[in-house]
């Protein structure tokens, strides 16, 4: 049962009591039946704007990946699909999980993509240079492969490939430097 329907039914029980006491309310002192009809107003109230609030700008549609609230505006992605005869599965997913699913890898995916040479992450990952992002869950074995999150790309071997291109670029502007020197020392000499 959802958190919505839960609501709901709260809702329609608690009106139900209403219904009951109003019965009853006649036969009870004036000002006993004044507190009781404030506190069970008040509660009607109170769920009814929970229910409002949480329902606002959302449809009763939930992710079944990581169990949030689709908005209204917001067009889910729903995957009924069946192998054989196994249960059939019917699947909502929302905007953040697919835009996750993309940036989800397989070393053999990262590699080559990020300009590493094979092995790199997984060297990395056995030396212990990924621990933090192994705590964290965004580095997770899976058997035979290594996922990896676009987020350890770009925090740990982003800035290395950006300093390893400017080291690179620094020795080609030092070796063309030593060739003008070499060729101003070749002038001066003949």
């Amino acid at each position: 049962m959802s958190i919505v329907e839960d609501m709901r039914n709260k809702i329609s029980d608690l009106e139900g009591t209403i219904e009951e006491y109003k019965r009853i309310s006649e036969k009870l002192p004036t000002e006993i039946n004044y507190i009781v009809q404030n506190l069970l107003n008040h509660q009607l109230n109170d769920l009814r704007f929970r229910l409002e609030r949480f329902t606002f700008l959302k449809t009763e549609k939930q992710c079944t990946e990581c169990n949030n609230w689709i908005k209204e505006s917001e067009e889910p992605v729903q995957l009924n699909y069946q192998y054989n005869k196994t249960r059939p599965i019917h699947m909502t997913l929302c905007t953040n999980c697919m835009s996750a699913i993309d940036k989800v890898m397989v070393t053999n995916e990262a590699e080559p993509k990020w300009g590493l040479r094979p092995g790199t992450i997984k060297q990395d990952r056995h030396l212990g240079k990924l621990k933090v992002f192994e705590e964290m869950g965004l580095i997770k074995s899976t058997g035979r492969y290594i996922k990896i999150h676009e987020i350890v790309m770009r925090a740990y071997y982003e800035p290395k490939l950006l300093e390893r291109g400017r080291k690179s670029k620094k020795s080609a502007n030092k070796d063309v430097q030593d060739t003008n020197t070499v060729q101003e020392v070749e002038r001066e000499n003949s």
